[in-house]
């Protein structure tokens, strides 16, 4: 008799546990969750679960959303690996999110055999805009080229700086390809003659070598009075720094992958001046309504850490993922997924306001710049890209 009972509570746990599974709709993530760019994955986490958190206590949906991280350590090598353990194991729906260029560039085969969406990934490189990787790619952020254009501009025309007085720090791998070959392009619309004629210096990924990249801009003459930033925040924040050690000071321009916050942080102790995007409003706009929900919603569920601009962009992503599933009552599949994603976008195209949606209008999508000025912040007017 007893037997009898033990066996049906184990049955009876063993349904309750197939119930609870077959209600939550998973999504992968992989990026740095530790090594020199760990931040940068970490953060996009605590913002996805942030978002996911919402969606899940507003109980809009019939199924609960969870999101399973995986590290690749922002290796490409790693990230197939890592990514066919998520569908393969966790039974993941679609990828959300994930880091970088050269990764997600190398998990593109694994996706395309299991037809498994990659949601917002955390890049703006045209390579991942391309048309063999439009069936299941959904993105929202500006690429790289309409942010190089807006920060050679905004050196041109603010700054007074030439063509020809500008150079490039970039990543040997594919994001550095895409933000050289962007920044390229953004100059030689401005006037740049020669692309040959500027000063362009590689470092290698997940390194914070870079005494021959300062070697580089000390073997030239005259200094750069501008040097572009296409890399992450730690080896920036160790170029700047020993660039300084030698007295040279140059305005600074870093795209958004960068990162705000973790490079204010690591020259906070500098004098230098750092122009860097943003794909999101900044998180000091006391009138943006998204940065009123997140912070609420941080206090909500006892995020009690600061704010950054790369949480902010996860949170936003998780939240258009919870309004493309509305309309799915059911647990959805793969296809499904990508299928309201894509209708989400074409009703979007005239959204106005600043919710999530905002950054699915294609038609009027932002660029916002903040300027780091000796470890200050002072936020400058976003650019409407038409």
């Amino acid at each position: 008799m007893i037997l009898k009972i033990i066996t049906c509570l184990t049955l009876s746990l063993v349904l309750i546990g197939e119930a609870a599974h077959s209600s939550e709709l998973r999504f992968g993530f992989t990026g740095p969750l530790t090594g020199p760019n760990a931040l940068t994955g970490t953060q996009l986490v605590r913002g996805l679960e942030l978002g996911f958190k919402h969606i899940n206590d507003s109980k809009k949906l019939n199924y609960s959303l969870s999101l399973i991280p995986l590290d690749d350590g922002y290796e490409p090598s790693r990230t197939p690996s890592q990514v066919t353990k998520l569908i393969q194991d966790y039974g993941v729906k679609a990828m959300l999110g994930s880091v970088g260029t050269p990764t997600n560039l190398a998990s593109l085969s694994v996706l395309s055999k299991y037809d498994i969406p990659l949601i917002s990934p955390f890049s703006g490189a045209l390579s991942l805009r391309a048309e063999r990787a439009s069936p299941f790619i959904f993105n929202t952020r500006v690429s790289y080229t309409e942010e190089a254009y807006y920060l050679v501009n905004l050196l041109i025309n603010d700054f007074g700086i030439k063509p020809n007085e500008i150079a490039i720090f970039a990543q040997k791998d594919s994001y550095g390809d895409a933000g050289l070959a962007s920044t390229i392009d953004a100059l030689l619309s401005v006037g740049l003659k020669d692309p040959t004629s500027i000063l362009q210096i590689r470092h290698q990924r997940n390194s914070n070598e870079v005494n021959h990249s300062v070697a580089d801009v000390l073997g030239v003459f005259p200094i750069p009075k501008a040097i572009i930033l296409v890399s992450t925040y730690g080896t920036s924040a160790n170029f700047i720094k020993q660039l300084e050690h030698f007295g040279i000071s140059p305005l600074f321009a870093a795209f958004s992958f960068t990162g705000l916050e973790a490079i204010q942080a690591q020259t906070s102790d500098t004098e230098a001046k750092i122009l860097i995007t943003q794909t999101t409003p900044s998180l000091i706009d006391s009138t943006s309504p998204i940065i009123k929900q997140l912070k609420e919603d941080m206090a909500r569920f006892g995020d009690m850490a600061p704010p950054t601009t790369i949480q902010l962009e996860g949170y936003i992503n998780a939240l258009t993922v919870g309004q493309a599933l509305l309309p799915l009552k059911d647990l959805p599949t793969s296809d499904e997924i990508e299928s309201s994603l894509k209708e989400l976008l074409r009703d979007s195209n005239d959204t106005q306001k600043q919710n999530e949606l905002f950054i699915l209008n294609q038609k009027k999508q932002h660029i916002w710049v903040q300027f780091i000025n000796k470890g200050k912040l002072q936020t400058r007017p976003y650019a409407d890209i038409q």
